[in-house]
């Protein structure tokens, strides 16, 4: 089976967008939490899964990122993408960055970053040792101070 094949079918679990809207959702957070690493990039599709598990009930905020999700794609076309999800990375980027100081886009990036960041094998990806609590020292004399924040990530 193709790599799109699956992709394809990925896209039918999710309940409360359809399968465009569903790739779509994928590639903007892919945005927010940009990993090289296919690993990575796998956890991401779970957690558009999980966010659209509660648009399932939220019909307000399925409405909004509907709206969003259908905005970015007829912009991502104007700028000669079949859609969002399948436009240059610096398509998608340039119109992410004009929606960035919009409420509805705000929420996305914080489900996003706290779904994906509170998977733990996500910690063990990028080298985070997990809670302070479960080892008892907290984070003091940990080495948290002498990360070099200029290399990249996973």
């Amino acid at each position: 089976m193709t790599n799109q094949k699956l992709a394809d079918q990925r896209e039918l679990l999710f309940q409360a967008l359809v399968p465009a809207e569903a790739a779509n959702l994928v590639a903007l957070m892919e945005n927010i939490v940009p990993h090289r690493d296919p690993e990575l990039r796998d956890i991401v599709f779970y957690t558009a899964l999980c966010f659209d598990a509660g648009l399932a009930t939220a019909t307000a905020l399925r409405g909004e990122v509907r709206d969003l999700l259908k905005e970015l794609d007829q912009q991502a076309v104007a700028a000669g993408a079949t859609s969002f999800a399948t436009a240059a990375p610096d398509v998608q980027k340039s119109l992410l960055i004009a929606i960035e100081g919009r409420p509805i886009f705000q929420q996305l990036v914080y489900a996003t970053v706290s779904d994906f960041y509170n998977r733990h094998i996500v910690w063990q990806a990028i080298g985070y040792p997990g809670l302070a609590q479960r080892d008892g020292k907290g984070y003091i004399n940990q080495g948290f101070d002498v990360l070099n924040w200029d290399e990249p990530t996973a």
